[in-house]
């Protein structure tokens, strides 16, 4: 699938999505700072969710909640505003839409690619309405079920959308034990396609892992300080941590290599200094018949390979050797 000028896939480099989630706290010169400074740290994406309170709850039921929503809402001109900041220091933006009127918006304002939100998962009307756009879909699966990842699939591969999945845990913040990050694989198995992880950890560690695994993406909260008001800034990074999360990442892709074997560049000059080669353990005149108790194996390993010990052993030396020199060929 692409994104941008992105391919994310197995086997490309990873994907890094700073989700900035709610917290800006609805000020849009914060939520502007958060881009830059994620910019700063190397990402790839910075990630919203466009909240419109009634997609998300009942004002009768919710009150509290609703009101919330409200102050965590952006206007449509903000969220162009975002976009074009985003742009311009060198980031993909996108958003978690909740419902048709936040599709619309993402829509409208060309937002080239959505993020279904694992509490959406059950939502097949959003999924449909989004799975229509055509556009790079994001799918995350925490708290379902893996006949619930099966029906969402079917939807999209219907509308012939591209997608991939996320592995995700839904408890704030995730126990370590709870990450469960050979699911990554299972997903990539179970649905032929790239598979990410959306963490919601505290650290970098699980994250890192996921990046061992396979991961084709990585999303995780970021917020600029820890300590301002709201219920995910605890659990997300801050720019010095999210910082180091790409250079590790980076670091464990150029570890990865390629699923080959065979000697390395730099491999090659230890060869001859840790192999061995076959030697005398005693002196051996001319013409005698080598037995495999006149013979040893040691470093160097630039002389007769031990492979072919036994070949060696039967065979009629035709030089004079003593003790603790290296055979050649050239003697026999």
């Amino acid at each position: 699938m692409k994104i941008g000028k992105y391919d994310v896939d197995i086997g490309k480099p990873v994907y890094v999505v700073a989700e900035a989630g709610i917290n800006h706290n609805g000020n849009v010169e914060i939520a502007k700072e958060m881009i830059e400074s994620s910019g700063n740290c190397g990402v790839n994406a910075i990630k919203f969710q466009t909240i419109i309170p009634e997609e998300l709850f009942s004002e009768t039921l919710n009150p509290e909640w609703y009101n919330l929503c409200k102050k965590w809402s952006f206007t449509k001109k903000q969220h162009v505003e975002l976009k074009k900041h985003a742009q311009k220091n060198g980031l993909e933006f996108f958003s978690t839409p909740l419902g048709k009127k936040s599709t619309k918006l993402l829509y409208d304002i060309g937002v080239k690619t959505m993020k279904i939100a694992s509490g959406e998962v059950t939502n097949h009307e959003l999924i449909k309405t989004v799975a229509k756009l055509k556009l790079p879909m994001i799918i995350s699966t925490g708290m379902t079920m893996i006949s619930e990842i099966a029906s969402v699939v079917e939807i999209v591969e219907k509308e012939n959308c591209p997608f991939i999945l996320l592995h995700c845990n839904s408890s704030y913040p995730t126990p370590i034990e709870d990450a469960n990050l050979f699911t990554i694989n299972f997903l990539q198995k179970a649905f032929g396609v790239p598979v990410g992880y959306s963490d919601h950890s505290i650290g970098n560690e699980v994250c890192l892992a996921a990046v061992s695994l396979g991961a084709c993406m990585i999303e995780k909260h970021f917020t600029l300080n820890k300590k301002m008001e709201g219920p995910d800034q605890k659990l997300s990074s801050n720019p010095k941590e999210f910082s180091e999360l790409v250079s590790k990442i980076r670091m464990i892709e150029k570890s990865l290599g390629t699923p080959r074997h065979g000697p390395t560049k730099s491999e090659e000059k230890f060869k001859n200094l840790m192999r061995k080669s076959i030697g005398t353990s005693t002196n051996i005149q001319s013409g005698t018949k080598i037995k495999k108790s006149m013979l040893s194996v040691f470093r160097p390993g630039t002389g007769i390979s031990p492979i072919f010990l036994d070949t060696i052993a039967g065979m009629t030396i035709n030089k004079n050797v003593k003790k603790g020199a290296l055979l050649s060929w050239d003697m026999f």
